[in-house]
């Protein structure tokens, strides 16, 4: 029984230990932009389109357009209407600093100013995969380049020929010199038709080699191709949280103000 306790008592605290790492890990992937500050505007009324000018990015987006920028890069959507305009919103992680019918206002409730944040957690999570995609895809660009480098560096090993060259060569002097009948002739055409030969067999060999890395090249399309759709559905999905987020975002600074949670600034 001593030795069933020891047993078990190992294996819970092997259980724990992943479970720590695991929690950890999960913890690390959710923190990338806990502390991150989060821009967040709209194309403002009068305005030909949205300037927007952060630490790592600036920009114009023309017509009715969301910017949503978490410190390490841009995103930006043109949308088609149905989003609050006029807003600028910058959230840290102890308070929201925005603007309100042209006054500006600052929430530091701790309470608000986590659900305001929390609200684009789900953006931020479809920036990090996308930031991953890129990493994906930058890999691929690589691996592309290398093969078409071997591509085109593709070679043969050429076996020495010089001697049948030389012979052909004697004999197409001889022939120039003394003539030849049909025979001679056809001895030439036959040695010719078998250098020949055996050259095209060489390029043979080369083209398939070169063929071999281009079946490589085209599963690495075909994975870039698959980067590139799922890509296109993470801006898409993004695209439609940031308008929902961004509306709600705006009803939360509204009640903030009415109810006195903002404070003019």
């Amino acid at each position: 029984m001593k030795t069933s306790r020891l047993n078990f008592a190992a294996l819970a605290a092997v259980a724990l230990v992943a479970f720590a790492a695991v929690n950890a890990r999960a913890q690390q992937s959710e923190s990338k932009y806990a502390n991150a500050t989060i821009v967040v505007a709209t194309t403002r009324d009068g305005e030909e389109g949205l300037h927007f000018a952060t630490r790592n990015c600036s920009g114009t987006l023309s017509g009715t357009g969301i910017f949503v920028d978490f410190g390490d890069g841009c995103w930006a959507w043109n949308t088609g209407g149905g989003v609050p305009r006029s807003m600028f919103a910058r959230m840290g992680t102890d308070k929201i600093s925005f603007r309100h019918n042209n006054d500006d206002y600052v929430i530091t409730d701790a309470a608000t100013v986590k659900r305001a944040r929390d609200l684009f957690a789900p953006i931020g999570e479809i920036m990090q995969q996308e930031q991953d995609l890129g990493a994906k895809q930058r890999a691929l660009g690589a691996k592309q380049r290398d093969l078409g480098e071997q591509e085109r560096e593709v070679k043969v090993r050429v076996p020495d020929m010089s001697s049948d060259f030389a012979k052909v060569e004697a004999d197409a002097k001889r022939l120039a010199t003394q003539g030849g009948t049909q025979s001679d002739l056809g001895d030439l055409q036959s040695e010719l038709g078998d250098l020949q030969s055996r050259i095209g067999d060489l390029q043979s060999q080369a083209g398939d080699m070169q063929s071999k890395v281009g079946d490589q090249q085209s599963v690495l399309g075909d994975q870039q191709s698959r980067l590139g759709e799922q890509q296109s559905a993470l801006s898409k999905r993004a695209e439609g949280l940031a308008k929902d987020d961004v509306a709600k975002l705006n009803a939360l600074l509204d009640d903030a103000v009415r109810n006195g949670t903002a404070h003019k600034h």
